[in-house]
């Protein structure tokens, strides 16, 4: 995985993206946050769990919910050592929608 850029919310308005599991030996995380065109609100929030399926509320990770923007794209590049990792769509996309990709790698 590592250099092969991964999707885990795909033109998304709302909801929990796909869960992806982070190889031991990832230490640098880089995600990309894309805005559609005409999106006037909204936010993603990233966050990690030690477990695939857990049902309760997940860790944030890299900060607070990141605004998303009309037809924009944002990089988010944070380090640390994550089993289980998604993009949680945590206020709704208005306008448009949001894809979020990751790509991660060894320090």
């Amino acid at each position: 995985m590592s250099g092969v850029e991964e999707v885990i919310q795909t033109n998304a308005t709302t909801g929990n993206g796909v869960v992806l599991a982070i190889p031991n030996s990832f230490r640098r995380h880089n995600v990309t946050i894309k805005g559609s065109a005409g999106v006037s609100a909204g936010a993603v929030q990233l966050e990690a769990s030690n477990q695939y399926d857990f049902a309760g509320t997940w860790a944030p990770i890299a900060g607070s919910p990141v605004s998303v923007g009309d037809n924009t794209e944002l990089q988010i590049a944070f380090e640390g050592v994550y089993n289980f990792i998604r993009a949680r769509v945590s206020t709704t996309i208005v306008g448009g929608t949001v894809t979020v990709s990751y790509l991660g790698g060894k320090a």
